[in-house]
C-alpha cells in the first residue's frame, strides 16, 4: 500500500507549491489582483489527495487481503462478517475465473504451453516433476487480481471518503482497528476533535466546489474570506491525519 502514500505526499507537495506560487506572486502585485482563487484551489485539492489516498489505500488493501498478505478484519460488533466479506462483486467479474475452474485441466496446459513451449508438453514426465510448475501457474493466476480490483475500483468510484464518517466506513473494510481513536492518540488530540476539523474543512471545500465559496449574507459577488494561513493550517492538519492512518494501517 505504499504506493497509496507515496501518491498522497506528490500531491500534498503540488498543493504546496501552488500556495507558493500565491505568495510570489502576492509581494510582486497589488491589492487589486485578487489571488485568493489560488488559494482556494489549494483547499479543493487538498481534500482531493485525501479522498484520493483512502480510495487507493482501501483498493490495495482489499487486493492484499484476497491475495492472502494482509489479514481480513474482524467484524463488527452484531456483525457475522467483516466489512470485507460483506463486499459485493458482479456475478460478471467472477465469471472468468470459473470457468477456468471449470476447465482447469485445458487452462493448465495452455499455461505450460505459454510458458514452457509446445515441444514440452510432448514428452513424459511424474507428477513430481509437474507439480512445480502446476503450482506455480496456480500462484501466479491467484495473484492476477485484475478483474477484482476493477470490481473494487467501479464500486467505490460512486463514494467520496472525505468526511469522517465516510472515512471509517472506507477503512473497515481493509482494518478492524478504531481509527478515529487511534489517529486521536497518535496526534496527542481527543479523536472527536480531529473529525470535527476536518468536517469543517470539508464544508469549506464543498463551499468552493458546490457554491462558488459565495456568501449569501452579502451582496451579490461577496466570497467568503480566505488567506494563506488559513489553507496552509488546513494542509498541515490533513498531512497529518493521512500520514497517521497510514501508520496504522
Amino acid at each position: 500500500m505504499q504506493s497509496a502514500i507515496d501518491q498522497f505526499r506528490i500531491s500534498i507537495q503540488r498543493v504546496r507549491d501552488l500556495i507558493s506560487l500565491h505568495n510570489s506572486i502576492k509581494v510582486q502585485s497589488t491589492s487589486a489582483l485578487d489571488l485568493s482563487d489560488i488559494l482556494r484551489a489549494a483547499l479543493v485539492l487538498t481534500v482531493s489527495a485525501l479522498d484520493y489516498y483512502i480510495h487507493e489505500v482501501v483498493v490495495l488493501g482489499m487486493l492484499e487481503i484476497y491475495r492472502g498478505q494482509r489479514s481480513e478484519p474482524n467484524p463488527s460488533r452484531n456483525t457475522s462478517k467483516s466489512a470485507f466479506s460483506r463486499f459485493k462483486v458482479s456475478l460478471g467479474g467472477a465469471s472468468q475465473e470459473r470457468q477456468i475452474a471449470l476447465d482447469i485441466a485445458n487452462w493448465l496446459e495452455t499455461e505450460i504451453q505459454k510458458n514452457y513451449g509446445s515441444e514440452f508438453l510432448q514428452q513424459s514426465y511424474n507428477l513430481s516433476q509437474l507439480l512445480p510448475m502446476i503450482s506455480n501457474s496456480m500462484i501466479n493466476r491467484l495473484n492476477n487480481t485484475s478483474w477484482l480490483e476493477a470490481e473494487i475500483r467501479e464500486t467505490l468510484s460512486y463514494q467520496s471518503f472525505q468526511q469522517p464518517d465516510k472515512i471509517a466506513d472506507a477503512i473497515r473494510l481493509i482494518s478492524d482497528k478504531k481509527l478515529w481513536d487511534e489517529v486521536g492518540n497518535n496526534m496527542n488530540k481527543p479523536a472527536k476533535d480531529i473529525k470535527q476539523q476536518l468536517t469543517l474543512i470539508v464544508d469549506r471545500r464543498n463551499k468552493i466546489a458546490h457554491e462558488a465559496d459565495i456568501d449569501p449574507t452579502y451582496n451579490i459577488g461577496n466570497r467568503w474570506p480566505i488567506d494563506e494561513i488559513l489553507v496552509s493550517e488546513t494542509v498541515d492538519f490533513i498531512e497529518e491525519v493521512v500520514e497517521n492512518i497510514h501508520q496504522i494501517l
